[in-house]
């Protein structure tokens, strides 16, 4: 199985979401013991999923928007044909 590379990204939070991130990854670890979490994986976990989310979000506003001015089109065919039957 082909694994993803990944590279390094610093970023600056408040200390507050730095401790939820920790409490986040303890309650993980001690959930599940033999799979250790970080703070830094549920950040990316939450970060990477975000990102997703707002891809799948503009796919469907780009695809409503289009499906929206095809739909438009043949409207102002019918338009122009009626003006110029006149």
């Amino acid at each position: 199985m082909h694994q993803e590379e990944k590279v390094s990204l610093t970023i600056s939070i408040k200390k507050e979401y730095r401790d939820r991130l920790r409490t986040m990854a303890a309650r993980q670890n001690l959930h599940d013991p033999d799979q250790l979490t970080s703070a830094s994986t549920i950040a990316r976990e939450i970060i990477c999923e975000q990102i997703d989310e707002i891809d799948r979000i503009e796919a469907d506003f780009v695809a409503a928007d289009n499906a929206a001015k095809s739909l438009q089109e043949p409207e102002q065919d019918e338009s122009s044909e009626s003006a110029t039957d006149k």
